[in-house]
């Protein structure tokens, strides 16, 4: 039996189209994952590639949506808005509701407001895991799953490798929240300081995170869009296909060794 692959992915709002790139260069190339995980954006990602449906087709689903359709506005005491759409979006995507149902096993990571710690999901509703990997504090309201609440999972773990290295031989990584320096000169805004705060939270927990993975991915030029760059995905989606061909000669080499040995 060969060695188990596993593929992690970042949160990182609409840049995660990128990872929709880099998995069609990976398909190109006929590499397959043994599992996956995924924050935020990218858990999304993930339990789609692990139903195998299929990157450019995801890529045009969310393109018919823009992102007044992906969120809800809904001004709620707990958050701005909602993820109903995305919720929308994901049934019509998926053709099973449970973890158990997936072709292959998926790790979701969310952050637990309760306990403060990571909560890896990978039984019971897919969706319901992936509402809450992505519930960005205040912009949308905490998901409730067994009496819990749980927020962003960026917030702790932005890069799900941990849960991947206990149960794959090979771990792969995407980052899609490459660490920038800012030259603004607004961050005496509320809303700009809070959201650069939970930016710097997320680039700091990754670093933590890369040293644990066997290849790394980070497509620097994403740096020049933002979460909410919706207008942008298939400059993002060619960021995240370029990039990925890069890579697919090392998990390849990885695979021949293997197989020699």
């Amino acid at each position: 039996m060969g060695k188990k692959k596993g593929l992690a992915l970042s949160g990182g709002g609409s840049r995660a189209v990128a990872h929709l790139g880099a998995l069609k260069a990976f398909k190109e190339a006929g590499i397959q994952f043994d599992m996956y995980s995924g924050t935020s954006a990218g858990s999304m990602v993930a339990v789609l590639a692990a139903n195998e449906v299929d990157p450019e087709t995801i890529l045009e689903e969310i393109k018919s949506l823009s992102i007044f359709h992906l969120v809800n506005f809904s001004y709620s005491l707990s958050g701005l808005s909602s993820l109903k759409k995305i919720e929308k979006l994901l049934k019509k995507l998926l053709n099973c509701e449970q973890f158990e149902d997936l072709k292959y096993p998926v790790r979701i990571v969310a952050t637990n407001l309760n306990t403060g710690k990571v909560r890896v999901f990978k039984k019971g509703n897919i969706i319901d895991a992936v509402i809450a990997s992505s519930s960005i504090p205040i912009l949308f309201p905490p998901k409730k799953i067994d009496g819990r609440y749980f927020v962003d999972g960026g917030i702790l773990m932005n890069l799900p490798v941990e849960p991947l290295v206990e149960e794959c031989d090979y771990v792969a990584a995407i980052n899609i929240t490459p660490v920038v320096e800012k030259n603004k000169d607004d961050y005496d805004k509320l809303g700009a300081i809070g959201f650069r705060t939970f930016e710097l939270s997320v680039m700091a927990n990754v670093r933590n995170s890369r040293s644990e993975c066997d290849l790394f991915i980070e497509p620097g030029d994403l740096s020049n869009y933002g979460i909410f760059s919706f207008n942008k995905m298939d400059k993002m989606f060619e960021i995240g296909y370029e990039e990925g061909k890069k890579y697919t000669e090392k998990v390849l080499e990885m695979e021949r060794a293997d197989a020699k040995s």
